[in-house]
């Protein structure tokens, strides 16, 4: 049997469709962590909500979003009116976290994507503190020097094919003074479960995805990228959290394999089981990497992020 990801996919629709019917949808890009327009990757309009209910995880207590809304928040709460940047928004945030907790701020919520500026619109719409913009990390353009008091992107930067210049327009839209927050990934327990997928079904090491998550996880590398574009007093933490795959197998093996995807169909089209090997792959080496709770969930613990500040002098 052809164990299509399509056939996969339709049945976990099933068991969501009844979530989803009182949302407007959309076909979507993946640009919710792709900051430039050369790396936008079209979605479906089922993985782009698959994408989306996965990335609520990011609301965990050692996750992302609210601790840059804490950063942001120690920096901007004493200004008269400042202004906040939020790159990669997707859906916005953390831009609506921040726009929440400093109604005196201006937010612009900005993504490469207009269906995710939609989406941003859509959440933020009810506040009038925040705008969403289209805009591309490596072309500010839109916005003014020195115009911004912080500049923040969760999970963006990995992904700019010039990632200098993404992060010299940061600086120069900053006010002197002025602070970026990001997040990039250190490491992530999903990325070494498709890796063994990859090599299953290939009989080969597999190289890194086009599209990799990981690209900024060398030590030093982000810092040094953030120092070259003029950035001071730059400092670095780490925090760990689970991501919470839902109970539904269908979903689990669905936003799995949500980078292998146009890979592994580009594969099918010469080998019509290639999908059916991949989801006995995938089944055979998960439990390496994750625990079930006592709600039948599926957890992976080990997602690590490091958070990157950083001041324009």
């Amino acid at each position: 049997e052809n164990m299509s990801y399509r056939l996969l996919s339709q049945r976990w629709a099933s068991s969501f469709v009844a979530k989803a019917a009182s949302q407007r949808t959309y076909t979507v890009t993946i640009s919710r962590r792709f900051a430039s327009k050369s790396d936008a990757l079209k979605f479906d309009d089922l993985m782009s909500k698959a994408y989306a209910q996965i990335s609520e995880n990011h609301r965990h207590e050692l996750g992302p979003w609210g601790i840059m809304t804490h950063h942001t928040l120690s920096h901007a709460k004493d200004l008269e009116s400042p202004s906040i940047l939020d790159l990669a928004t997707g859906p916005g945030e953390p831009a609506k976290s921040i726009a929440m907790a400093l109604p005196h701020a201006e937010v612009f919520a900005t993504d490469v994507s207009e269906d995710m500026i939609a989406t941003a619109n859509e959440n933020l719409g009810h506040l009038k503190n925040a705008k969403c913009v289209l805009a591309d990390a490596e072309d500010l353009s839109v916005f003014g020097s020195e115009s911004m008091d912080v500049v923040t992107c969760c999970y963006g930067y990995m992904f700019p094919s010039d990632k200098a210049a993404a992060l010299s327009e940061a600086y120069r839209v900053l006010k002197p003074g002025g602070i970026l927050v990001a997040t990039t990934w250190d490491h992530l327990d999903m990325m070494h479960l498709n890796r063994d997928v990859m090599r299953d079904i290939t009989g080969e090491e597999p190289k890194p995805p086009p599209l990799n998550p990981m690209s900024l996880s060398e030590e030093g590398l982000f810092r040094k990228i953030v120092e070259d574009a003029g950035f001071a007093e730059v400092t670095q933490t780490t925090s760990t959290y689970p991501f919470n795959y839902g109970s539904c197998k269908d979903f689990q093996f669905t936003i799995g394999m949500l980078l292998l995807r146009n890979e592994i169909d580009e594969m099918a089209k010469e080998d019509e089981h290639v999908w059916k090997r991949a989801h006995e792959s995938f089944w055979s080496n998960v439990g390496s990497y994750s625990t079930v709770d006592e709600n039948g969930d599926l957890i992976i613990s080990k997602n690590t992020f490091r958070l990157t500040v950083a001041k324009k002098g």
